[in-house]
């Protein structure tokens, strides 16, 4: 995979946190930065989705909802 370095700034109490969770997981902030940025635009990728099939067909109805949330833990 082709890498490259970009300079980024943080606020001081995410690079923290970023680095405390990152040195948990082996100690490779670049690694654990990269994961965050990947998942969080899957995350978006699922909201576009999800936005774009209620403009298609419309919101979900609330009897859909309702047996859903019955099902599915929190």
């Amino acid at each position: 995979m082709a890498v490259q370095k970009r300079s980024i700034s943080f606020d001081a109490s995410v690079l923290a946190e970023a680095e405390r969770l990152s040195q948990e997981r082996g100690g490779n902030l670049s690694a654990f930065v990269n994961a965050a940025v990947a998942h969080h635009m899957k995350v978006e990728g699922g909201r576009k989705l999800i936005a774009e099939d209620i403009e298609k067909h419309g919101p979900i109805p609330e009897s859909v909802r309702a047996r859903v949330a019955a099902e599915w833990p929190d």
